[in-house]
């Protein structure tokens, strides 16, 4: 673990930009390269005021939310400083173009592109109002009304109005921008977007979507007064702090220590019915700590606030220093349900060696996920079999490979790879050995690698471990510069698929399609899943797009789990169910405060050397999800 990201406050819309990738397991931060350059064409500059178009709104019924639960505590706090650890200090404060999608991302975005103008409830599945109060959706699907909320503000305090939403929409299609996914995503999903009044714009999709404010209402402004796309705008921004309209922004950052963020004092979201209890801390510390142990050595010494524990050995061998057994730090293991996404080995198919499914299904065979789950991580982990787990997408008669030797000899020999030459490596008869360098971003994971390394030697396969920071790990897999590499990437509500596995991105660099896959019968699959209007042809669409990625073999699937497991300061709280319902991780909805009283308590116990009072509960299972595996049986 490299550090924890804190995404989204209200997920649960499709994001216009690629997806972040998350380090959750793997420590893979996801920067894309700097040799990202314009299009030759001129630039042509977009306007900051947009006329308006006329729409007689005198019967169309708007609707909005304000039932559900806020996502936070009414117990919460307001004040004090947050610190929590990153890998590597950002190449960038911008929140679009070349370096934008890296681990900092997950700490700068939820200020700026994650504020949407609806956001799913992350406990009641329910849309809700952000950005917007109430809306509009068509019969159809594709033409959505939204009534923009006057109360919102910039960073810097000028007014969000729907000339930033035209001016965002300018922005997402132009090349200039230097960011393709996002391009393609306005051309294919986006028909326009209009302003009716300042506070009323109509988005037009161009398919009739069976999820439309999923699809169209994950849409963010971008302050038209404090941006120029032009050819050098991304060298221009490159450290300048966005204007953003969430809680915080970029106040201090020295290079290469850290990046801090403070609180809008008077934020126009404060007293908001789905923000309360939100957004506490005045400060947000990001600091930038490259080695996993050293990490976890500050979260001893009581230098962080919170401390993602992703390890298994640790967490069940570790935790008796002296910081937890005098109540300076606390630990929880949080039960959830949440969708996940791809985490695992990504062979790229434009290794020669990998273009043989025969041998890709040879490694997947040799892969002991038993051996590792109890000799490593203390059997408390289940195999994954769908690249959709956790969502109905997921193909409910697949199973995971299972370790065989015979199998993978049989599946190895079918490749040519029959014979070993003298270091004992598998050869073909051209000579190529049955050798490749498999990428990683985490010290802590050695010693599955290892095991997972022997193996495979025993096997006559010869897996060559090369270490990189998060971000050349993610520059290699966004450029498609790699044989193997290890990644872990977040999910969503409903899965992404074509940014995954289309061929409109199987050769193009700068994407999420890392493993450069896509046929056109998989198109056809993804394409029943994004624009399919009867759910049943989407289910059994997404189910088949599963079976044939099973079956391809490039992605050799880790394992999952129901809980998050973590540290914190003894004066750092958390509402009653610790994390909503859908959290992937456990700073992802910032619901937690800092307690006075308690800062106190601890930094007088501290210098003391006196203990606290113990907290001895461990496991929360706020929504029945660990009483649940283990009526089933499934044991945790």
């Amino acid at each position: 673990m490299i550090g924890t990201p804190m995404t989204s406050p209200l997920r649960g819309r499709i994001a216009i930009p690629a997806a972040i990738l998350a380090a959750l397991l793997c420590g893979c931060d996801s920067k894309p390269a700097e040799n990202t350059k314009a299009p030759a064409a001129a630039a042509t500059p977009i306007p900051t005021e947009f006329a308006a178009v006329e729409v007689d709104l005198s019967n169309v019924k708007w609707e909005t939310n304000l039932d559900d639960p806020p996502v936070g505590s009414e117990k919460a706090i307001r004040g004090g400083t947050f610190t929590v650890a990153t890998s590597a200090y950002p190449l960038t404060f911008r929140l679009h173009g070349p370096d934008s999608n890296d681990l900092f991302a997950n700490f700068n975005r939820p200020y700026a592109t994650d504020f949407t103008l609806t956001m799913l409830h992350p406990t009641t599945d329910r849309f809700i109002p952000c950005l917007a109060t109430h809306w509009s959706v068509s019969a159809d699907g594709k033409t959505l009304l939204f009534k923009l909320d006057p109360d919102v503000r910039w960073s810097d305090g000028k007014p969000v109005t729907a000339d930033d939403y035209l001016f965002a929409y300018e922005f997402l299609k132009n090349p200039l921008n230097l960011d393709p996914f996002s391009n393609q995503r306005m051309e294919d999903y986006f028909e326009g977007v209009d302003k009716i009044d300042d506070h009323t714009i109509r988005i037009r999709g161009k398919v009739e979507s069976w999820r439309p404010l999923y699809d169209y209402s994950g849409f963010s402004p971008l302050p038209r007064h404090a941006i120029v796309l032009d050819a050098e705008w991304s060298k221009r921004d490159n450290y300048k702090p966005p204007v953003v309209v969430g809680p915080y922004t970029i106040t201090d950052a020295v290079q290469g220590e850290r990046v801090e963020f403070t609180r809008i004092a008077k934020w126009w979201g404060d007293g908001k019915h789905y923000f309360r209890g939100m957004y506490n801390p005045d400060k947000i510390v990001v600091r930038v700590i490259v080695e996993d142990d050293r990490e976890f050595d500050f979260m001893k010494k009581g230098q962080l606030s919170f401390y993602n524990v992703s390890s298994a050995r640790q967490w069940a061998t570790e935790m008796n220093f002296d910081a937890m057994e005098k109540g300076w730090v606390k630990r929880k293991r949080v039960f959830l349900e949440s969708p996940e996404g791809v985490s695992g080995f990504a062979l790229n198919l434009k290794t020669p060696l990998f273009q043989s499914k025969d041998f890709r299904k040879g490694l997947q065979h040799l892969f002991n996920f038993e051996e590792l789950n109890k000799n490593v991580m203390y059997s408390a982990y289940y195999r994954k079999a769908s690249v959709f787990y956790g969502t109905e997408f997921q193909n409910p008669d697949q199973q995971p490979y299972a370790y065989d030797p015979r199998m993978a000899r049989e599946f190895l020999a079918k490749a040519g790879f029959d014979k070993r030459g003298s270091d004992g490596v598998l050869v073909n008869t051209k000579g190529v050995r049955a050798s490749f360098t498999l990428l990683y971003a985490t010290k802590s994971f050695e010693p599955h690698l290892s095991l997972i390394q022997n193996a495979y030697k025993a096997a006559g396969v010869e897996v060559k471990l090369q270490f990189l920071d998060g971000g050349a790990l993610f520059n290699r897999a966004l450029e498609k510069g790699f044989d193997a590499l290890m990644i872990s990437m977040t999910g969503g509500y409903y899965p992404e698929p074509h940014q995954y596995f289309s061929t409109e991105f199987k050769d193009k660099p700068q994407n999420n399609n890392f493993w450069g896959f896509g046929t056109a019968e998989t198109d056809k699959l993804i394409d029943v899943y994004r624009f399919g209007k009867v759910a049943e042809e989407r289910v059994k669409a997404m189910h088949e797009l599963d079976r044939i990625i099973h079956d391809e073999a490039f992605i050799i699937l880790f394992w999952t789990s129901s809980y998050m497991r973590f540290l914190y300061r003894y004066d750092v709280d958390f509402p009653e169910t610790y994390q909503p319902k859908r959290a992937q991780t456990a700073l992802e909805y910032q619901t937690f405060w800092i307690d006075p009283a308690k800062t106190k308590e601890l930094e007088d116990a501290m210098k003391a050397g006196a203990s606290l009072p113990l907290d001895p509960k461990v496991d929360e299972d706020p929504y029945g999800v660990k009483a649940a595996l283990e009526k089933a049986g499934a044991g945790t």
